[in-house]
């Protein structure tokens, strides 16, 4: 059997243990906005929840259903958003973005570790959506100004 490369370690290691052990999915009991994203190619769905202070994110939640890239980015992106603000929010999304699509770690900028993991979606392009789901739904779930 041919050894992991690095990245596809990484993946297994992060996506398996979000997927099977997500975090942050319980209801918030006060949240400030919230979003349902769903994919309708392949049928998942993400459900974004957030309470915020002084234009950032207090606490959040992220109830995904569907296959394990889902599952676990959404899982992950819970872990990397409290105590950031809509723009830096925004800009990891951006990063992840580039990621998935393709273009490599360096191009998509820094990133932490649990982001980088998803770099082996660029191989899957029915795949890359599964990816940013929960990215999208947490944009989505901002408050109005």
């Amino acid at each position: 059997m041919p050894e992991l490369s690095a990245v596809e370690a990484l993946y297994r290691d992060v996506v398996l243990e979000h997927y099977r052990h997500p975090r942050n999915r319980e209801p918030l009991r006060v949240a400030d906005g919230s979003a349902i994203v769903d994919n309708p190619v392949c049928g998942d769905q993400v459900r974004v929840e957030l309470a915020t202070h002084a234009g950032r994110i207090r606490e959040v939640s992220a109830r995904a259903r569907g296959c394990s890239i889902a599952v676990a980015a959404a899982s992950v992106m819970t872990e990397l958003v409290v105590g950031l603000d809509r723009a830096r929010t925004d800009e990891l999304a951006e990063r992840l973005e580039r990621l998935v699509m393709g273009r490599s770690a360096a191009a998509a900028g820094p990133l932490d570790e649990r982001l980088q993991a998803f770099e082996r979606v660029a191989d899957l392009p029915a795949r890359r959506r599964c990816a940013l789901l929960a990215w999208e739904a947490l944009h989505d779930a901002w408050p109005s100004d």
